[in-house]
C-alpha cells in the first residue's frame, strides 16, 4: 500500500490520531489502511449539488473495496443563479481551494476524491489538487435533465430571459409562464448547456484528472455512481502506484484542454480558471498560448448556449473522449490520466457517434476555435470574445459607446428602449479589484438576446459573463477600470471598435486625449473596507493572469 503520511510523526502524536480515529468509528483495520480524504459539494444552496451525496458514497464504497480508508468532508457549492451577492462567485474559488489545502493537510490524507460541481467551485477543487499534489481522482456532478413544454426542451437559463420576456410582450400568458417556471430547473446537476460548469467538468476530463466519460454523464443517471466507484477504487490504486496531480497536470495536458475547450466553444471563463489551476503548478498559460492553439483548432460541436444541441446530445454522441479522438492529431497522445494509461491508449475506446454534434476534423462548424483574446488602445492587457456566440454580422464592430455603472442600469436603459441598434454597452468598474469580486454580468446579456438584439448592440466589460450568453461580448478587458485602465475613461459618445478576425480592440480617441484624461483620472475609493472581498480585491491578480490570490507578496 505504500508508506502512510503519519508514519514520521512522534509515537504520542500516533497514538492521538488514532484514538481519535476510534471516535469516528474506524477499527483496527481501517486505522491500517491509507487515509483517503472525499470531499463533497453535496448541500441545499445549491440545486446541481442535490444528487451529490449519493455519489459521495458511491466514492467511499469503492475506497473501502479497493483497500482504502474514505474520510468525507463537505464544501458547500454555490449556483450563479441562486447568489443574491454575485460579487463572491469567482473569490469563492480561492475560498474552496484553501479548505480543500487546509483540510487536507491537516489531517495528512493520502490521497483525494473530489466531487465538484458547477461554475466556479470545479477550478477551486483543481487549484487545491495542483497545490497538495496528491493521488487524486475528480468525479464532476453532471448536469441536470431537460424538462419540456409543449415539446420544447426548457433551457432553465431561458426562464427568467426569453420566457419571461414572452410573457411580458404577450407571446404567452401567465399560466403559461408559469408552468414553465415549474418545470425549468430540474435540479441534480449543471445546467445542461456548455457554460461554464460544464466547460469546466469537459477540461477536467481533458486534463487526464477525471476517468473517461464523466463529464458527459448526467447528475442524476446511475452511470455517475458507477463512475464514483471506480473513482474510488482508482485513486488507491494511483496511490499505490505513486502517480499524484502533478504527473497529469503537465504543459502538455494543460495544452489538450485548451484545444478541447476551442473544440467545444466552452466558456470565457474556462480560460482564467485554466491560468489559475496552472499557476499553481509555475506554468503560465499566455493569451498567446490560447490565440496559437485556437488558431490551429477548428470548432467542432453545435452545443448551446451559441449552438442549438445540449449536454444530453454530447453524451449521446459520445462525450469529451468522442470530441478527443476527433482531435486526436492535434492532441499530446502520451499525456498521462488517472485511468493509468496514456491519453492515447484511452482513446482507442471512443468513437463519434452523432456527426451533428461532433463535426470532423475536414468539416468543422468553424475552422478556428470558439475563443479569441483581442488588444488594443482599449486593452493594452489584452480582452477576452467566445468567437463562437458572435453573430457573423458582429464580427467587425464599430459603435457608440453608452457607458454604465452597472449592468442593472444597462438593464434598465435596454427594457426602456433607450439603447438603439449600433451601439456599444459599456459597464466596467466590474473586475477582480473593482467590483471586487468579477461579478458574472449575465443578465444583461440574456435580456439584450430575448429581445433579439445580439446581433445589433456590443456590450464590453472588465468583468466576466457566463458560458451561456452570446453575443458580441467584449470580457475581462485589461487593465480593468479600476487599476487606470483605458476603460476608465471612455465617455459615452466615443466610438469604440471591434475587429475580432483581427484581434483588435479600439477606443478611437487621439492618443494626446487619451494620455489627457488617464492624467485626469483618480480612482475610486474602495468599495467594501472589511470582509473576504477587501482580502480579495487587494491580492487578486489581474483576470489576464487567472484573477486568483496571489500570496507571493510581491
Amino acid at each position: 500500500m505504500g508508506a502512510r503520511r503519519d508514519a514520521d510523526l512522534p509515537d504520542y502524536a500516533i497514538v492521538e490520531r488514532r484514538e481519535m480515529l476510534r471516535g469516528v468509528g474506524f477499527g483496527d483495520e481501517a486505522l491500517e489502511r491509507i487515509s483517503v480524504g472525499v470531499v463533497s459539494t453535496w448541500g441545499e444552496v445549491n440545486p446541481a449539488s442535490v444528487c451529490l451525496d449519493r455519489v459521495t458514497q458511491a466514492v467511499k464504497a469503492g475506497v473501502w473495496a479497493a483497500g482504502g480508508a474514505p474520510r468525507e468532508i463537505v464544501v458547500s457549492s454555490l449556483c450563479t443563479s441562486m447568489a443574491g451577492d454575485d460579487r463572491y462567485l469567482l473569490p469563492v474559488r480561492d475560498l474552496i481551494a484553501a479548505y480543500i489545502e487546509t483540510m487536507a493537510a491537516a489531517n495528512l490524507f493520502d490521497a483525494l476524491v473530489l466531487v465538484p460541481v458547477c461554475d466556479d467551485v470545479i477550478p477551486g477543487h483543481l487549484m487545491a489538487a495542483a497545490r497538495l499534489d496528491l493521488p487524486t481522482v475528480v468525479v464532476t456532478g453532471g448536469y441536470m435533465s431537460l424538462n419540456r413544454w409543449c415539446g420544447q426542451p426548457i433551457d432553465p437559463l431561458q426562464v427568467a430571459a426569453g420566457h419571461l420576456v414572452d410573457r411580458e410582450q404577450g407571446r404567452i400568458d401567465a399560466a403559461d409562464f408559469a408552468e414553465i417556471e415549474e418545470r425549468g430547473c430540474s435540479g441534480g446537476g449543471a445546467c445542461p448547456v456548455m457554460g461554464t460548469a460544464n466547460t469546466m467538468a469537459a477540461l477536467t476530463e481533458a486534463l487526464g484528472l477525471s476517468l473517461p466519460g464523466t463529464a458527459a454523464t448526467p447528475g442524476g443517471d446511475s452511470r455517475l455512481l458507477r463512475l464514483g466507484f471506480a473513482a474510488g477504487k482508482q485513486v488507491v490504486e494511483l496511490h499505490r502506484r505513486g502517480v499524484t496531480a502533478a504527473h497529469i497536470l503537465t504543459p502538455a495536458a494543460f495544452e489538450n484542454a485548451v484545444r478541447v475547450l476551442m473544440a467545444l466553444g466552452g466558456s470565457t471563463n474556462a480560460v482564467l480558471h485554466l491560468q489559475a489551476v496552472a499557476a499553481e503548478l509555475g506554468i503560465d498559460l499566455t493569451p498567446q498560448t490560447f490565440d496559437r492553439l485556437s488558431a490551429g483548432t477548428p470548432l467542432l460541436c453545435d452545443l448551446a448556449p451559441s449552438g442549438t444541441r445540449f449536454m444530453v446530445d454530447l453524451d449521446e454522441a459520445g462525450g469529451v473522449q468522442a470530441v478527443m479522438k476527433e482531435l486526436a492529431p492535434l492532441l499530446d497522445s502520451d499525456a498521462l490520466t488517472v485511468t493509468g494509461e496514456s491519453l492515447g491508449e484511452n482513446l482507442r475506446r471512443a468513437q463519434v457517434r452523432d456527426r451533428g454534434v461532433i463535426r470532423s476534423l475536414g468539416d468543422p462548424v468553424s475552422p478556428e476555435g470558439g475563443l479569441r483574446f483581442l488588444r488594443g488602445s482599449l486593452a493594452p492587457d489584452w480582452a477576452l470574445v467566445k468567437t463562437s456566440a458572435v453573430p457573423a454580422a458582429m464580427l467587425r464592430h464599430r459603435g457608440p459607446a453608452r457607458v454604465f455603472a452597472t449592468e442593472e442600469e444597462a438593464c434598465a436603459a435596454l427594457a426602456e428602449g433607450r439603447l438603439v441598434p449600433g451601439d456599444v454597452v459599456v459597464v466596467r468598474f466590474a473586475g477582480p479589484k473593482g467590483d471586487p469580486g468579477m461579478r458574472l454580468l449575465q443578465r444583461f446579456l440574456w435580456q439584450l438576446a430575448a429581445r433579439g438584439l445580439h446581433d445589433r448592440i456590443a456590450f464590453v466589460t472588465d468583468g466576466r459573463i457566463s458560458g451561456t450568453n452570446k453575443g458580441c461580448a467584449v470580457t475581462q478587458v485589461g487593465p480593468e477600470a479600476a487599476a487606470g485602465g483605458p476603460l476608465a475613461v471612455v465617455c459615452d459618445g466615443d466610438t469604440i471598435a471591434s475587429d475580432i478576425p483581427a484581434g483588435t480592440i479600439d477606443l478611437e480617441v487621439s492618443e494626446e486625449e487619451l494620455r489627457r484624461r488617464l492624467a485626469d483620472w483618480k480612482p475610486p475609493a474602495p468599495k467594501v473596507k472589511g470582509g473576504y472581498l477587501s482580502v480579495y480585491a487587494r491580492l487578486a491578480r489581474p483576470a489576464v493572469k487567472g484573477a486568483a490570490l496571489d500570496y507571493s507578496g510581491e
